[in-house]
């Protein structure tokens, strides 16, 4: 994987791990305006949601040659698990009040943005990772040629 690959898949699951960050920061803010208090188990819980984008910017940071194949598939996981979660119902339900749509909860506009940014920033990075892929598979030199 060449330096340029490298650092946009780094800034790509930095900017994942912000936007979760973001989103989950949201999550507070819902609790506290529905007087809902999050209970300890469902915030150990939530940290699942760190691991695949962690470990690929681990990989990243190190120059793993999975590492773009770890960047696409953490942010893939991340827009398919929060779009399922907020949009339908969770495939295992442990996420505590959010066990229902943000339909059913009657979400706020803020709340609804910041989802939808969310999986617009997994998307993209999920982009990255296959944009980085396919320069240190050699595909775009000998495209070129």
């Amino acid at each position: 994987m060449d330096n340029d690959a490298r650092k946009t898949i780094i800034v790509a699951n930095a900017a994942m791990l912000l936007m979760t960050a973001i989103h989950d920061a949201d999550h507070v803010r819902q609790a506290i305006t529905w007087c809902y208090r999050i209970p300890v188990w469902l915030l150990a819980v939530n940290t699942v949601v760190y691991v695949p984008n962690g470990l690929a910017l681990f990989a990243s940071v190190r120059g793993h040659r999975l590492a773009p194949l770890a960047t696409t598939l953490g942010a893939l996981f991340i827009a398919v698990s929060f779009s399922t979660l907020h949009l339908w119902k969770p495939l295992i339900p442990v996420w505590g009040i959010w066990n229902q749509s943000f339909f059913a909860l009657n979400a706020d506009q803020l709340s609804w943005s910041i989802l939808a940014l969310t999986v617009v920033v997994a998307v993209g990075v999920a982009i990255a990772g296959g944009w980085a892929g396919g320069r240190a598979s050699g595909s775009f030199a000998s495209s070129a040629a």
